[in-house]
């Protein structure tokens, strides 16, 4: 997964790297004035932590963006309003009931909690000795693996911006979940942050209406 050559143009390549005292948070529980929106995905929304605008990088954001997704569902894109930054509310889509899951284990009222973790915004560093891309999560420019096309908001319709980019396999692993998979394969992903087995969660947000937009790509 070298792309450094093609990955950044005029934006700097970013990444976060495990801080103690960084800005930054991947992971950790639900914060208790933050409501998830009312929805019916299998699983429902997993919490995966948030993005300080208190980072010079990030002061665009104009608030901490709470990052909340459906990473076990089926989903095209999610798209979030948030007008009231502790109550997000759900634009698309619109009938959560009928998004599938692969996963026959899951339940309306399946859940999962990570372990928190800290993280601060440093350069890229590029490849690790085995040549391979390893890194938790990126900012400055997304690496595209499918349809390189930026999302619209749906109330402005302006492209959106690149928040970040987080990836499957990182050291964020479950410190609570209501389920289980009787298969070994299925219950590691359970157990790691994990988006379709290998893929990358990205996040864009459009700072005027106030919307996020999440999807996930993967091999």
């Amino acid at each position: 997964m070298n792309f450094l050559k093609n990955l950044f143009n005029s934006t700097p390549p970013m990444q976060f790297v495990q801080d103690d005292k960084g800005l930054h948070q991947f992971g950790g529980d639900i914060p208790s004035d933050f409501k998830i929106p009312e929805n019916e995905f299998l699983g429902g929304f997993q919490y995966l932590g948030f993005i300080n605008n208190e980072d010079k990088y990030f002061e665009w954001l104009q608030f901490p963006l709470q990052l909340i997704c459906p990473i076990f569902t089926d989903f095209d894109y999610v798209f979030l309003d948030y007008e009231n930054p502790n109550e997000p509310k759900l634009i698309y889509p619109t009938n959560t009931a009928e998004i599938t899951s692969a996963y026959d284990e899951l339940t309306k009222n399946s859940y999962v909690i990570y372990n928190k973790a800290n993280f601060s915004l440093y350069p890229f560093e590029g490849v690790n000795d085995d040549n391979e891309f390893d890194v938790i999560a990126i900012a400055g420019k997304p690496h595209w693996t499918q349809s390189s096309e930026v999302p619209t908001s749906p109330k402005s319709n302006k492209k959106m911006k690149f928040v970040c980019q987080l990836m499957s396999n990182s050291p964020i692993t479950a410190k609570e979940k209501n389920f289980k998979s009787d298969d070994d394969y299925y219950e590691k992903l359970f157990t790691e942050l994990n988006f379709w087995c290998d893929g990358d969660l990205k996040v864009f947000f459009e700072p005027t209406s106030k919307v996020a937009c999440y999807f996930i790509q993967n091999t």
